[in-house]
């Protein structure tokens, strides 16, 4: 695993994805979504929205208000979505200016994503938010 990984793994990248894949498992544990709407990808892309949102409102509890939290949901729904990895990236970008790491830097970010969310136990179908 080269420097930037690691580093990546270790920080904000890493940390967020694993932050994400927390709340999925508690969605699950706590039986918020219809695992029945799952069986297509625009009742997958619903259900993954309800995690969303209230993956939000826990992240913005102590400020319901605060801009990021609008933001965050805006960029999933218009550019980064629709599955848990966009979510992931969502934040980071409205927290961490995302996309203004190089293009290689970025493809990095998203593998370092895509393992943290797989290695919490989260399947391709949500992290990707369609089916495969």
């Amino acid at each position: 695993m080269g420097l930037m990984k690691f580093a990546a793994r270790k920080g904000a990248v890493g940390g967020t994805a694993r932050w994400v894949a927390d709340r999925f498992l508690e969605a699950i544990a706590h039986q918020l979504i219809d695992t029945k709407n799952c069986q297509t990808s625009e009742g997958i892309q619903q259900e993954i929205l309800k995690i969303v949102d209230v993956s939000l409102q826990s992240r913005f509890y102590s400020d319901p208000s605060h801009p990021d939290k609008d933001s965050i949901m805006s960029h999933y729904k218009r550019v980064s979505g629709p599955g848990l990895a966009g979510f992931t990236v969502a934040i980071l970008e409205i927290e961490a200016d995302f996309g203004k790491n190089t293009p290689d830097y970025q493809n990095t970010f998203m593998e370092v994503i895509h393992e943290e969310l797989v290695k919490k136990g989260v399947g391709d179908v949500m992290i990707d938010g369609q089916l495969n």
